[in-house]
């Protein structure tokens, strides 16, 4: 091959590497916009969404705020362990970082490096800023884990179509967010136990082709064990304020939940309750949680339709699917987004002011 040509295929791979992520999202974006047009009538869709209780929508879209307020206030009480005098302000922005970032990239992988890029600018150490996000993710998928379980027994001889329906799609993320739920109490109480227990799934992993280059894979684990432990054994530590972010979690992740009920009272419905439309919400979200695309996208859709469509009935599941990913998935990328991108220019335009006064202290000096 040439110079051209090798220049060519460096400058595609770089491209690709750098863009795929987004290519893969508009991608994902269209195939779900393809299928929703294939199953709603435009003309059915624009009626039923005049007709739609506006008020309900707003209750929804508020339900997403308090959901942001209560992550902010939580990441604030972790923060002020090390930086008292930490403000709400800047905890509400690293709020905004992940959810804008873990919504727009695969398995949510890009929220907790940018939050923890953000909170390095303000001079927090890696190890003291991994160790809040970890807190937190740690008692994010606590909650998660507890509330689908608790719900899933409620809902399985209340709703049992709905959930025969889906049962695989809800097996697997069950197993696959309480093994992530035993393997943080075994940290907490045996972090050997947990680092052999990794270490045994990834010789397996090896073993069966899955995986290759067993140092990189060894070393992650032992990364992954020393940071969970700092961050597990700071929760231990202040076990009274971790019991109480854990009753604030619970609140926050089950009004987070409510957004459905209120998509359901916008159409005008009204047979089922809050609670059930809430526990399926629950068992929902922990059964597309493995789905690797941003924002579970595909996954979340398709769940929507299994678990809801008795719920909703053929006339309204489709719309009140468009309406529930409105709210909780497209809204918060457009929010997100533009909150970032003032945030940016505000702090770009301080930045700037700063290095001109002290170009300007510079030349009083001279």
């Amino acid at each position: 091959m040439d110079q051209t040509g090798r220049k060519e295929k460096f400058w595609k791979s770089k491209f690709w590497k750098k863009y795929s992520n987004y290519l893969f999202f508009v991608f994902l974006i269209s195939a779900t916009a393809i299928v929703i047009l294939t199953q709603v009538d435009p003309e059915t869709f624009l009626r039923t969404i005049k007709q739609a209780n506006v008020y309900c929508l707003i209750l929804g879209i508020g339900c997403v705020f308090i959901y942001w307020i209560l992550e902010a206030y939580m990441l604030l009480k972790l923060m002020r362990r090390d930086n008292p005098n930490e403000s709400f302000h800047f905890a509400w922005t690293v709020t905004m970082v992940g959810q804008y970032y873990n919504l727009i990239t695969p398995s949510a992988t890009g929220g907790q490096p940018l939050q923890l890029y953000e909170m390095s600018k303000k001079n927090y150490g890696i190890g003291s800023g991994t160790a809040v996000l970890v807190q937190k993710y740690a008692l994010y998928q606590v909650t998660v884990t507890f509330l689908a379980i608790v719900a899933t027994i409620f809902s399985i001889t209340a709703l049992h179509q709905s959930l025969d329906a889906a049962k695989w799609l809800i097996a697997i993320g069950l197993i696959v967010n309480i093994a992530g739920v035993v393997l943080i109490f075994i940290l907490a109480f045996n972090a050997n136990a947990a680092k052999a227990i990794m270490l045994g799934c990834v010789r397996l992993l090896l073993t069966l082709h899955i995986i290759k280059n067993a140092e990189k894979y060894f070393e992650k684990v032992n990364h992954f064990i020393k940071e969970y432990q700092i961050a597990i054994d700071a929760l231990k530590s202040h076990k009274l304020q971790t019991l109480k972010l854990f009753a604030v979690s619970i609140v926050q992740i089950l009004v987070f939940y409510s957004v459905n009920y209120w998509v359901y009272r916008s159409l005008g419905l009204n047979e089922t309750n809050a609670l059930t439309i809430i526990s399926l919400q629950a068992i929902l979200y922990v059964a597309v949680a493995f789905v690797p695309t941003p924002g579970a996208a595909g996954g979340a859709e398709a769940g929507f339709l299994l678990l809801f469509g008795p719920i909703y009935g053929s006339g309204n599941t489709a719309v009140a699917m468009i309406l529930w990913r409105l709210i909780t998935f497209y809204f918060v990328i457009l929010f997100g987004g533009i909150y970032l991108s003032i945030y940016s220019i505000r702090v770009g335009k301080e930045k700037a002011q700063q290095i001109e006064e002290e170009c300007d202290d510079q030349v009083d000096n001279l």
